[in-house]
């Protein structure tokens, strides 16, 4: 054993192991669980160091310059009045996002296995090893097969995200399978086992080309009309406002009538609906998930809301159609209620947008605390609505029985809409299925209601639970506390009336505006005299805070300060070396009362590399690009590191490099992509951010991280031998590694048509990720199978079990 430690450190091995002569007296087992923890470990750092680089390349890519745009007067006149033009400057990102995405953001995300590659080469004396194009190779199954599969499966059930860039994803995905078809090529048809200099210089030709093409393929260059309009809304998309004006709070949280509550509750509604409406990179994400995987800071809006609308749908103006594109459908109310001797409930489903279009959408019931065959007859099915359709209905039988029960619920829910139409807010609703043998139990439906003055009325409910057969009455009746009735609002002891089957009511209660400050008041509203044998619940007085404007003003002001802290806090590249070191020694960005024990854990095992990487200059300087070089010169040292710590690891346990790169190290340089994409996969309105990178990643992987690593290789060796010399041959001598491209590929072309097949499909979505349970586990699974056989099959054939 010693000798072949001494081998291997002779044959090309940087700095392992330090200590051959004394290692070799360890108990093997031991040696390689030391070696397992050093490589888990390295992993970990490069992985850190990689978001430091990720950073500085989103700092890089997101630099603008300011344009002049020519604006319009209201009577479309270019020039507005005599004074001359008017133009409104706006800012535009530099870096076409394909671009960066194909250049930068895929050289981040693979450096690892780029660098791996590069230093292998060089350690090895410019002849071939088996561990970088294994780790390319085995990287680039485990990106397309497995992060897919994460990410078609952690979307919410019912949601689906489809690919927008689909021309640039053709594009990629095209190249992500030649590119290792022509590896295929090279290495075992044209020059079988040998790699010539113009066979190296093409494969890394084409990456220029891979990048020409996507640009053209997101410019739309060949077709014979320019798509302005898509250019023009990404341009206005480029940078979202993200200040947390007072104007933006002030709108989101009163949007849909939403009350001010708790500041920091409603400052966390603010930044999520911001970021909800930003477009993020690839970078960012990873960046984001990086700092929660090392017990940093962590972004706690990862589920954000869906879109509303831009207001409020009224019954009365359904079947309007509206400029919109796409057809939205849902239902027509958020929850249902009905008798349980009616026998049946419908309930309404409607269209809004675009009525030109023929839409169909499946439905489905749902157990609540009400059981299928019980309680109500589970259904499912197709809703069609023709051209110019509007409204739909979905008739659910109701089961009766003699016993006395509890009001129950289920649900129905909406999804996979026809190509041109989107769920719109109410996807899911609930039914209710009230007792009809009892009169019910009122009470008001919150504790507690907080009102501004200048509101007008303070609206509260009354419910009626637990049954609601006949008619009945309650009463309620006004309270002062430290409102004044006649002075601050008006007094009210009245009666409301609740007929057979109705089981809400809304009362009003008039509030008074002054010019005055006043502090907040507040008053009682009580339930009492309920009639018909109905009872009163728990909630029989409810509290009203009427809030003086000027206070709910300041509040605004502190909710638009706390929520521009939020955003601030996901800037990426804006802190300073004092910011980071910071980051760096405190748990969860210094929050500990919000950190969760598995934060204290992770910050504990990354807390040197934290330490450490704090020294790299952070990401403003000179526009990131010092923070870039120097970051990728540290990824260099620890991937040459972590090629050692594999290299030896294999030997202790007999494992080929071959294996070791397709397995541990491939693994080991993927997980933060993983991280990274089911973030985006769940937060992003597409899928774009979330597997749309991954096709143009395997394709760079192969034209750098083979392409240079050959190019030097072949250069070295034409020079320093003569030509007849069979050393100036670049010869490759894994016999594992065409096998496992050709198990790519095979796997590739499956997953690329498995996709294509969602996207066009009715029955998941016609999307790429998401849709029902059952077609995101048999898609999920049909890609980790995939996985699973490619590095079964790859080890048995690098054993000798398989013959190729």
């Amino acid at each position: 054993m010693s000798n072949a430690f001494v081998d291997i450190y002779s044959n090309g091995t940087l700095l392992l192991p330090l200590f051959p002569e004394s290692e070799s007296t360890w108990n093997r087992y031991a040696r390689a669980f030391c070696y397992l923890i050093g490589l888990f470990y390295c992993f970990l750092g490069v992985n850190i160091i990689a978001d430091v680089f990720m950073a500085a390349i989103e700092v890089i890519t997101s630099k603008t310059k300011k344009i002049k745009i020519a604006t319009a007067n209201g009577n479309g006149d270019i020039d507005g009045d005599d004074s001359g033009p008017h133009f409104d400057v706006i800012e535009v990102k530099i870096w076409n996002d394909t671009v960066s995405n194909l250049t930068l953001m895929a050289l981040g995300s693979s450096a690892p296995e780029i660098l791996l590659s590069i230093i292998e080469i060089v350690k090895n004396r410019f002849e071939p090893g088996e561990l970088g194009p294994g780790t390319i190779v085995g990287s680039a199954s485990f990106n397309l097969l497995v992060i897919t599969a994460i990410c078609m499966y952690v979307i919410p059930e019912g949601e689906t995200r489809r690919i927008k860039e689909i021309n640039v994803f053709a594009c990629t995905s095209f190249f992500a399978v030649f590119a290792y078809i022509w590896l295929y090529l090279v290495i075992e048809v044209v020059t079988p086992g040998v790699i010539d200099i113009w066979e190296a210089v093409v494969t890394f030709l084409f990456f220029p080309l891979i990048v020409l093409l996507a640009f053209a393929a997101d410019k739309n260059f060949w077709r014979k009309q320019m798509d302005v309009d898509g250019d023009w809304n990404q341009m206005q998309n480029v940078f979202n406002k993200k200040s947390g004006s007072e104007e933006d709070v002030r709108h989101i949280i009163e949007m849909g009538k939403k009350q001010l509550k708790d500041p920091k509750e409603a400052a966390d509604m603010a930044t999520a609906e911001m970021l909800r409406r930003t477009h993020h990179s690839r970078a960012w994400y990873r960046v984001i998930a990086g700092r929660a995987n090392k017990g940093g800071s962590k972004v706690p809006f990862y589920n954000k809301p869906k879109e509303e609308g831009e207001g409020e749908e009224e019954v009365g103006n359904l079947g309007k159609s509206t400029d919109s594109t796409v057809a939205k459908i849902e239902f027509s109310a958020a929850a249902y209620s009905c008798m349980e001797n009616e026998g049946t409930i419908k309930l309404g489903v409607i269209r809004t947008g675009n009525l030109k279009l023929k839409s169909t959408v499946n439905y489905e019931t749902s157990d609540g605390t009400a059981n299928a065959g019980e309680d109500y007859v589970a259904k499912s099915g197709i809703i069609e609505f023709e051209p110019n359709e509007y409204i739909k209905s979905i008739e659910i039988e109701i089961i009766d029985d003699d016993v006395w029960e509890e009001t129950e619920t289920f649900f129905v829910r909406l999804f996979n809409p026809s190509r041109g139409s989107e769920m719109d807010k109410i996807c899911v609703t609930q039914v209710s299925i009230i007792n009809d043998d009892e009169p019910g139990i009122l009470q008001f439906q919150k504790p507690s209601y907080l009102y501004k003055e200048s509101a007008g009325f303070a609206e509260l409910v009354i419910e009626r639970n637990d049954g609601c057969d006949g008619r009945i009455t309650v009463k309620y009746r006004t309270k002062d506390i430290t409102a004044v009735a006649g002075k601050d609002y008006d007094a009210k002891d009245e009666e409301v009336e609740f007929t057979h089957g109705e089981v809400t009511k809304t009362i009003q209660i008039p509030l008074h505006d002054d010019d005055v400050f006043n502090e907040d008041k507040i008053f009682e509203v009580q339930l009492y005299e309920p009639t018909a044998g109905a009872t009163l619940g728990k909630t029989k007085c409810t509290i009203v805070t009427i809030l003086n404007d000027d206070d709910y003003q300041t509040l605004i002001t502190r909710v638009a300060n706390l929520t521009s802290v939020n955003l601030d806090k996901l800037v990426i590249g804006k802190e300073s070396w004092k910011q980071q070191f910071i980051e760096a020694l405190s748990v969860n960005g210094g929050d500990i009362d919000e950190a969760e024990p598995i934060d204290f854990v992770l910050h504990f095992v990354t807390f040197g590399w934290k330490v450490l990487f704090a020294c790299v200059p952070p990401a403003h300087i000179l526009g990131g690009w010092l923070c870039f070089c120097i970051s990728l010169m540290i990824i260099g040292i620890i991937t040459a590191v972590i090629g050692d710590l594999a290299t030896v690891l294999g030997l202790c346990i007999g494992l080929k490099d071959s294996v070791t790169a397709i397995t541990l190290v491939a693994l080991g340089t993927s997980l933060p992509d993983t991280f990274a994409s089911k973030v985006a996969a769940i937060n992003e309105d597409t899928a774009d951010a979330a597997i749309g990178n991954i096709t143009g990643s395997n394709s760079v992987n192969v034209f750098l991280g083979l392409g240079i690593p050959w190019i030097i290789a072949t250069i070295y060796k034409s020079v320093s031998y003569d030509a007849k010399d069979k050393r100036s041959r670049y010869i490759v001598t894994d016999k594992s590694l065409p096998f496992a491209i050709a198990l790519y590929s095979i796997a590739a072309i499956i997953t690329l048509l498995t996709l294509t097949f969602r996207r066009y499909s009715v029955a998941a979505g016609k999307a790429e990720l998401g849709g029902t349970v059952s077609i995101k586990r048999i898609t999920s699974l049909i890609c980790v199978s995939l996985w699973l056989i490619y590095i079964l099959c790859a080890s048995l054939q690098a054993y000798g079990h398989i013959s190729f």
